[in-house]
């Protein structure tokens, strides 16, 4: 808000409320940042979860089982 909210509840005119209200850039740019954190990424998976077949020996493979087994 660019105006200290009124101390009284007296009627205020059309002009007096849109000089309260914050700039239009300021508005676009906090409902732009709201917008990016709501979000979720895409490309999230949860923890201990892998799709791809990265780790095909079998010491990391029982080190992933392992720790998925805990996250369990």
């Amino acid at each position: 808000m660019r105006e200290p909210p009124p101390a009284t509840k007296a009627p205020i005119s059309e002009r007096e409320f849109l000089d309260a209200l914050p700039a239009v850039n300021t508005s676009c740019t906090t409902l732009a940042v709201l917008w990016v954190l709501r979000n979720e990424p895409l490309d999230m998976r949860p923890l201990g979860h892998y799709p791809e077949e990265l780790f095909t020996e079998e010491a990391p493979r029982r080190l992933i089982e392992a720790f998925q087994r805990r996250l369990a």
